[in-house]
């Protein structure tokens, strides 16, 4: 029997991340990942196309930027991990109907490593 016959690729194998940045690129150049992060989340929330007082406490791009710096190393600078767990989280907090920031990633158990 020939072993080329029953060669097989092991579905565990293969990265279950691709292709989440392309499916959620905001903008069409490179940017740094914090960022993308930041305007992902604007973008999974829909708030993006807000005044400029609404991005004011809560929402602020400083704060924003600085919860997606934790959560980008928890995923040890993988922006596709990051994305996942973003896009896991939205999916999450839409179940079961509660409000959810970038930090709330870090207290679930989303971080896959």
């Amino acid at each position: 029997m020939n072993y080329k016959e029953f060669e097989l690729t092991p579905t565990f194998k293969q990265n279950r991340f691709k292709g989440y940045v392309e499916k959620f690129r905001v903008e069409k150049k490179k940017i740094n990942p914090v960022h993308e992060l930041v305007n992902l989340f604007y973008t999974m929330k829909m708030i993006d196309k807000m005044p400029k007082e609404f991005y004011k406490g809560r929402y602020s791009y400083g704060k924003m930027a600085f919860e997606a710096k934790m959560l980008l190393d928890m995923c040890k600078g993988n922006l596709e991990h990051a994305m996942w767990c973003m896009d896991k989280m939205r999916y999450i907090a839409e179940k079961k109907r509660f409000d959810w920031s970038i930090s709330t990633c870090l207290k679930y158990d989303l971080i896959a490593n």
